[in-house]
C-alpha cells in the first residue's frame, strides 16, 4: 500500500497543474500564459512543469486532453427531457468554468500554435458527437422522429443559454433551463390551440382554390 501513495499524490499534483494551466489560459490567453503563473496557481515549482512538459504547447495540449478525458455526458437518463435538462446544466457549468472559457478562447482566437485551436475544435466535435449519440436514443423510445436533428436541438439550447449569459447578462438556473427545454420540446402554444390553428389553416387552404376558380369563371 505504501508504494501507491506517492503515485496517487503525483497524479493528484498532475491534475492540479493541468487544471491550473487551463485556468491561466482563460485568464491570460495563450500568449500571456507562463510557466511561472501556472506553477504558482498549482502550488509547485516551475521546474516540475518543465520536466514533464518542456514547452507551453505540450502543457496546454496535455491540459486539453486531461479535461476531455474527465468530462463525459455519460449514459442517457432514459428520457429526452431528462437528457436535455442534464445537457443544459452541463452547458451552463462549461460556460461558467475557467476550463470552458479557455477552450472557447482557443477556438475563437488566432494563436501562435494553430494546432491547439484545431485540437480544441476536435475535442468539441467529439463531445458533441457523444451528446448527439445520447439524444439519438430517444428515437428508439419514440420521443423523437427518425428524421429529427439532435444537433439542431443542441444548437438551439446552447444558443439560448449563450444569449442569456453573454449577450443579455441574465441569470440562468435550473428553472430557466427547464423552461428552455420545454419550449424546445413542446413549443409555446397549448396543443388544443395548435390544433385549432392547424384546422383554420387547412380551411383557408381549401377555400382559396375555389375563390380563384370563381374569379376565373367571372
Amino acid at each position: 500500500m505504501k508504494h501507491r501513495r506517492p503515485a496517487a499524490a503525483a497524479l493528484a499534483r498532475q491534475r492540479d497543474i493541468l487544471c491550473a494551466a487551463l485556468e491561466e489560459l482563460a485568464r491570460a490567453d495563450y500568449g500571456g500564459l507562463t510557466f511561472e503563473r501556472v506553477a504558482a496557481r498549482a502550488g509547485v515549482n516551475k521546474t516540475t512543469l518543465y520536466r514533464q512538459w518542456p514547452t507551453k504547447a505540450l502543457l496546454v495540449r496535455a491540459a486539453l486532453e486531461n479535461y476531455a478525458a474527465a468530462t463525459s455526458p455519460g449514459p442517457s437518463t432514459g428520457s429526452l427531457r431528462g437528457d436535455l435538462l442534464r445537457v443544459g446544466r452541463m452547458m451552463l457549468d462549461f460556460a461558467s468554468s475557467f476550463e470552458g472559457q479557455g477552450l472557447v478562447r482557443l477556438r475563437l482566437l488566432e494563436h501562435p500554435e494553430p494546432e491547439l485551436a484545431e485540437m480544441a475544435r476536435a475535442l468539441h466535435e467529439r463531445y458533441t458527437g457523444q451528446l448527439v449519440s445520447m439524444l439519438g436514443e430517444s428515437v428508439a423510445r419514440g420521443e423523437l422522429l427518425p428524421d429529427a436533428d439532435p444537433r439542431l436541438l443542441l444548437e438551439l439550447l446552447g444558443g439560448a443559454l449563450h444569449l442569456r449569459l453573454f449577450v443579455k447578462n441574465d441569470r440562468v438556473d435550473d428553472v430557466i433551463i427547464a423552461r428552455l427545454v420545454d419550449v424546445l420540446l413542446h413549443g409555446v402554444a397549448p396543443m388544443r390551440h395548435q390544433n385549432a390553428a392547424t384546422r383554420a389553416l387547412d380551411r383557408r387552404s381549401a377555400v382559396r382554390p375555389k375563390t380563384r376558380r370563381a374569379k376565373a369563371r367571372a
